[in-house]
């Protein structure tokens, strides 16, 4: 495989790695920040009294505490009132349910008691069905609240739940942006790799690449094979090899004159002379 092929894959490889610990911390994050929201954070759980420590961040008061007791939205007799108040004394200067602060004694528990204006807020305690009997500590600042109450109850800080809330979703948020983001560097990775193995493989099977420069000529690219033969455009190619013409020097040699020799004219038979006699 090609050097250029792994190198991609390796990139890949973290990217895939990165891509899963981000996914995986965000589904995480996800998961805790729903699991915080639906539990419900008690100040004080199943009391008839106890003290709560008020820290007013802002120093403009508190929202206060939202109290619940085991009960059932109900209103069997149509009076307007949640059945389940219609057992405690609910006139003024009532002290079945109170809440006072360390430098006010002031009761500033308000019941919640009216079909018309107050609204159904049922929480799951275990088996326990709890509904909402009042609200108190509206406007405390920093010190210590007392809450005494007829009946077991259940107390919510409604300042520190509303910033757990926030919390818990910005946790939520958070992982919900790491998982995709996440998801979307596996994809990423996922390409590389891919990308890398095809690219390693292809340059891996193409051979040596050269090229041949010709003088006057473009360059021309082919593949050299075993033997110095030249591969191009898939079909065998001879190399031809041109030499230049070597010119021999012939020795210069002096001419000599030439001397024409003139031949016998041509006699007929009438032309010769008759033979003379001897005798």
């Amino acid at each position: 495989m090609h050097t250029v092929g792994k190198v991609f894959m390796a990139i890949g490889l973290v990217i895939l790695i990165v891509g899963g610990v981000l996914l995986a911390v965000g589904s995480n994050n996800i998961d805790e920040g729903v699991e915080s929201l639906e539990e419900d954070e008690w100040a004080l759980e199943r009391v008839t009294s106890g003290s709560i420590e008020i820290i007013d961040d802002d120093g403009r008061g508190e929202l206060g505490f939202s109290i619940f007791i085991e009960g059932t939205y109900e209103d069997i007799n149509g009076d307007d009132v949640w059945d389940f108040c219609e057992e405690f004394d609910q006139s003024e200067g009532q002290t079945d349910f109170t809440t006072t602060h360390s430098e006010d004694t002031t009761n500033s528990f308000v019941y919640a008691c009216s079909t018309d204006w107050d609204w159904e807020d049922e929480r799951q305690e275990g088996s326990k069905i709890l509904v909402k009997i009042g609200d108190s500590a509206y406007e405390y600042t920093n010190g210590t609240a007392t809450v005494t109450c007829a009946s077991a109850c259940w107390v919510q800080y409604d300042d520190k739940v509303l910033v757990d809330v926030l919390d818990d979703l910005g946790q939520a948020a958070g992982g919900f942006f790491q998982s995709v983001g996440g998801g979307m560097l596996l994809c990423c990775g996922g390409v590389f790799v891919v990308f890398g193995l095809i690219l390693g493989v292809s340059i891996g099977q193409g051979g040596q690449k050269i090229t041949v420069i010709q003088q006057g000529g473009m360059p021309m690219g082919g593949q050299m094979m075993p033997g110095g033969q030249m591969v191009q455009g898939g079909q065998m190619m001879q190399q031809t090899t041109m030499q230049q013409p070597v010119y021999q020097q012939v020795a210069q040699t002096p001419v000599q004159p030439q001397t024409t020799m003139q031949q016998p004219a041509e006699q007929t038979v009438w032309d010769q002379n008759s033979p003379e006699n001897p005798f």
